[in-house]
């Protein structure tokens, strides 16, 4: 009577069973980590142009309301645009006639929960002006 062979490997290949599985399964999950990273980075990076342009918006609203002597409090109606904008105002100060505000908004991001940006608004001052024009005043 003949016996009849075995499909299976005998030796190294006996055990490797499943293992083109396993090494699938990593490679997704290598995968969405990195798509995970990428998507958090990018969330970021518009969380910090909302801030941008939050802070912005509010120091130039601060910064003419307090030029134009509108409201008594012109860090106030800066608050109020960054809030508008999703932001939220961190510092606020006058200086000379300029208004430097610092926003921040949150990120949605574990670990990075928000992020922030400067602004610093207020007239041009004459010399500044006379420089770019290349005249100068006597």
């Amino acid at each position: 009577m003949r016996s009849i062979a075995s499909r299976r490997p005998r030796g190294l290949r006996a055990h490797d069973d499943g293992n083109a599985s396993m090494g699938a399964v990593g490679m997704v999950f290598v995968v969405a980590v990195l798509l995970c990273t990428i998507a958090a980075g990018a969330r970021i990076a518009v969380a910090k142009a909302q801030a941008r342009t939050a802070a912005d918006m509010s120091a130039l609203a601060a910064a003419d309301a307090y030029w134009n002597e509108e409201a008594a409090d012109p860090c106030g109606i800066g608050s109020a645009v960054a809030r508008n904008n999703a932001g939220a105002v961190e510092s606020c100060e006058v200086i000379d006639m300029d208004v430097a505000m610092e926003v921040s908004t949150a990120t949605g991001v574990p670990f990075v929960e928000r992020v922030s940006a400067r602004a610093r608004a207020g007239p041009r001052r004459c010399d500044e002006v006379d420089a770019t024009r290349g005249a100068s005043q006597p």
